[in-house]
């Protein structure tokens, strides 16, 4: 991301390629403290977000809607606000440890999010239905009544 006309040049590569039907970005999300070169400064972040708004018009390939390009600007500031991180579970290869408090796991740097999956719910829970319904509460009551059904449903024993 430090050259200037990188993801133009990507994407003028990738999006006559007929084997690509879509094409998306992440940013890096690095852990608190986290100090490294794949790190977006600011100054860096706002350029992409902005690079990315004016490219999505050219290349009909690229499918980041802007308020998904929204939450780049602006992500979720903890797992607790993160619609993704409080929908998913992220188990470990080894199919049995949890990945908490999402699926980067440590400490990660909220405020500097680049998850594309984030990005994309929190994009939905902040859009608004007939441009005035809030959709986040839906999600909000949705994960509280199925944590409610969950309390109330009996455990089964496992097969043996």
């Amino acid at each position: 991301m430090n050259r200037a006309g990188y993801l133009d040049e990507f994407l003028r590569f990738w999006s006559p390629r007929p084997e690509i039907d879509k094409i998306w970005f992440s940013l890096y999300t690095p852990q608190l403290g986290e100090v490294s070169e794949e790190r977006l400064r600011p100054v860096d972040r706002e350029r992409v977000i902005a690079d990315l708004l004016a490219l999505r018009l050219r290349y009909t390939k690229l499918k980041m809607p802007q308020g998904l390009l929204e939450v780049y600007a602006e992500p979720p500031k903890s797992p607790d606000e993160c619609v993704f991180a409080r929908t998913t579970l992220s188990i470990s290869a080894d199919l049995t440890t949890k990945i908490t408090p999402c699926q980067f796991g440590g400490v990660p740097d909220c405020g500097n999010c680049g998850c594309l999956a984030s990005a994309g719910l929190a994009a939905v829970a902040r859009h608004q239905i007939l441009g005035f319904i809030p959709v986040s509460p839906i999600f909000s009551g949705s994960l509280k009544v199925g944590a409610q059904m969950r309390r109330l449903r009996p455990i089964e024993p496992s097969a043996a």
